[in-house]
């Protein structure tokens, strides 16, 4: 398993920041490394202050888990 750096973070939060401006609902995105620590956390504007913590533990299970998140409803396997 390779770490995650913040230049994979940041790819991985435009990609999303991308998909929910497609949708057109803003998010709190956070990704975590392979220890489900937090990399990089972004709130987009009018993204509910609540969803934060929520975006931060999403991200740690999928780590604990060892669940990857692939923003292409083709690709996905859950």
């Amino acid at each position: 398993m390779t770490a995650v750096k913040l230049e994979d973070a940041r790819r991985v939060i435009s990609a999303a920041e991308k998909k929910a401006r497609e949708i057109g609902q803003p998010m709190n995105i956070a990704v975590a490394d392979e220890g489900g620590n937090i990399v990089a956390h972004v709130r987009m504007d009018n993204a509910w202050i609540g969803s934060i913590d929520i975006s931060m533990k999403k991200a740690y299970t999928s780590r604990a888990f060892d669940i990857e998140r692939n923003l292409n409803p083709k690709n996905r396997h859950r």
